[in-house]
């Protein structure tokens, strides 16, 4: 009986950006990072099977990438909403309202912070410091800074809006 290859994580296009990161900088490891948050904008979460990839392109161990995955809060596990939301709660933001932004961002989208809405537009969490102290509460979506969360900024977000 032939074994069944299993189904590779990326496509061709992807994996040539994969590896392009492999030589980006002056050693390979050096744009690991770089590829896994390529992977999460890809796939909206990191998994076993692309950790074992990526482990395999840049001849590190899926431990050692999977450290690197559950470290850095850019990275989940889980599938998020295309639009990942992050409320800052460090304590800047925290004396500046944080709690009570959490709460607009839960009545505005529908869902607890960590739940993905059921069309998979949506996902909201609370994050640490994002270094935008001036901006408390900070908000953040996917990778742009939205600046200070207020009720009219959380509600243009829920509709779509930068």
């Amino acid at each position: 009986m032939t074994p069944v290859a299993a189904a590779k994580p990326f496509t061709a296009e992807e994996e040539k950006v994969l590896k392009s990161w492999t030589a980006h900088y002056p050693y390979p490891i050096m744009g690991l990072l770089e590829a896994l948050r390529q992977v999460q904008l890809w796939n909206l979460c990191v998994r076993p099977e692309h950790e074992d990839y990526v482990a395999s392109l840049f001849k590190t161990t899926r431990t050692r990438v999977h450290e690197l995955v559950t470290f850095f809060p850019m990275f989940t596990q889980a599938p998020t909403g295309r639009k990942r939301v992050g409320l800052c709660h460090g304590l800047s933001c925290a004396l500046a309202g944080s709690d009570k932004m959490a709460k607009c961002l839960e009545d505005k989208l529908g869902v607890p912070e960590g739940v993905t809405t059921k069309d998979g537009e949506f996902s909201w969490e609370e994050m640490e410091c994002l270094g935008a102290c001036d901006f408390a509460p900070a908000l953040l979506v996917n990778e742009d800074l939205q600046g200070k969360a207020t009720e009219d900024v959380v509600a243009k977000v829920a509709r779509g809006g930068k």
